[in-house]
């Protein structure tokens, strides 16, 4: 049985590390990409839609490089931080989650604070050094 990695995308060098590391690993992987939207908090609407417009826009950037490059299937999540991105990986039947360390601010958290069970139970976390 093949291994399924998703992998969180955000276009920073520690997430393409994440991206290899997973690759070489398995043919398997989904990089995802997440529109968080605790950014959203606290801004009127239309700064609120000009960002959400900035972020799809880095998202097809980096969708175009990783299925050119590396051959991963692309999946863009919206929802509140980290815990949108373990849903989704659930969902997925993924086996695990795979982050470039440094890449994503909060995973760090969610992987050393109490209660890491609540966040990681279903679908443990890879981090991969930057």
């Amino acid at each position: 049985m093949m291994v399924r990695y998703v992998v969180l995308m955000d276009g920073s060098d520690p997430s393409f590390r994440a991206l290899e590391y997973a690759r070489e690993r398995t043919e398997d992987v989904i990089a995802v990409y997440l529109i968080d939207a605790r950014a959203f908090k606290g801004l009127n609407e239309e700064m609120a839609r000009a960002l959400r417009e900035f972020m799809r826009q880095e998202a097809s950037l980096i969708e175009e490089l990783v299925r050119r490059e590396y051959g991963a299937r692309f999946e863009v999540v919206e929802g509140e931080g980290p815990e949108a991105v373990m849903e989704f990986a659930k969902e997925a039947g993924a086996d695990a989650v795979v982050v470039g360390v440094g890449s994503v601010p909060g995973f760090e958290k969610i992987t050393l604070r109490r209660g890491i069970e609540e966040c990681v139970r279903d679908v443990p976390v890879i981090l991969v050094p930057g």
